[in-house]
């Protein structure tokens, strides 16, 4: 059954926790000028590690990207409305950005990691109550988005009399799941699915009529070992356990975490180096696994190099 997904399969990710934010701009041009058809941006606080070093505020690069791009979707990959942003000023946010745009904007959401939210003394929910308070604020922001005067009273929300003069009733939510509880959270709550790397079994549990992404995490260079050196220096938390995502508070905290990591559990865990079958079979396999569409993460600084190899190497593949 088709989906309503009109940005093409392939798309592009800037990462706000590895670039500042003049060059994610820059990359994001770049980016549409190479075809990708839409562009997931990171929302960090804090980097995951020190090398990374950077923190772009999304809402500011959203902007700049919107003015600045006229066909490429852009998606929030994700934010997490339950204690560091509030549903009123998040609709507000993102009903600006989808003008700018002109409604390729797409909203995503999803419960956060310790490492962002904890920042406000107020500690790091479990997975049961962040879950209850991303429902809440999808019901809010979803009214609030309507553009009516809104009193809303929830467990953990509260909105007083708030109206949205620039509404954007049409804007889709889409909702990020990394195991099936949330992937059936999202297929009841979400326009959207938001997942990361090939997993049939979420995609399988969302609704086929709406559309599913996946971001895929690479490391394109000149050889395998110099690339998976690379992706290990700027991210060697790729290669972690998904679980510890959620509970490390601090960059030095996932830095001691990864520091048993080693070059090859990174080469190992995603595609690095210049070989274009690799990244073919592993961008087919998310789409074979009911994805429609995926978004290519280039580890480290080399964008130039990644959409390089993209526009020679694999761009045709998946043109038409």
């Amino acid at each position: 059954m088709a989906v309503d997904w009109t940005y093409g399969r392939l798309g592009y990710v800037l990462a706000g926790e590895e670039h500042p934010p003049r060059e994610l701009v820059h990359w994001g041009v770049k980016a549409e000028a190479a075809g990708f058809g839409f562009c997931f941006l990171s929302d960090h606080f804090h980097p995951w590690n020190f090398h990374q070093g950077h923190s772009s505020y999304l809402w500011s690069v959203l902007g700049a990207l919107a003015s600045q791009t006229e066909r490429m979707a852009l998606v929030s990959a994700v934010v997490c409305p339950i204690l560091r942003m509030h549903p009123t000023t998040l609709a507000q946010a993102a009903s600006t950005v989808y003008h700018l745009s002109e409604g390729r904007f797409h909203l995503g959401l999803g419960t956060g990691e310790s490492l962002n939210e904890s920042i406000l003394g107020e500690g790091f929910p479990p997975f049961e109550e962040r879950l209850n308070r991303l429902a809440e604020a999808v019901c809010a922001v979803r009214e609030l988005l309507e553009g009516e005067c809104v009193t809303w009273t929830g467990e953990y929300f509260r909105v007083e009399k708030a109206q949205l003069f620039d509404p954007a009733p049409e804007l889709k939510i889409f909702l990020a799941a990394s195991g099936e509880r949330a992937a059936r959270f999202a297929t009841r709550k979400g326009d959207g699915l938001i997942c990361l790397g090939a997993r049939p079994e979420l995609a399988q549990i969302f609704d086929c009529e709406k559309p599913r992404l996946t971001q895929l995490s690479v490391c394109w260079g000149v050889s395998r070992e110099k690339a998976a050196t690379m992706a290990h220096h700027f991210f060697p938390e790729v290669a972690m356990p998904g679980t510890l995502f959620t509970r490390l508070s601090t960059p030095t905290d996932f830095s001691r975490a990864a520091a048993s990591v080693s070059v090859e559990d990174v080469a190992a865990s995603i595609v690095c180096g210049p070989d274009p079958g690799s990244y073919l079979e592993a961008i087919t396999d998310c789409l074979e696994a009911g994805f429609d569409g995926v978004a290519l993460h280039q580890i480290g600084p080399d964008q130039e190099g990644f959409l390089d190899f993209w526009e020679r190497e694999l761009k045709g593949a998946f043109e038409g």
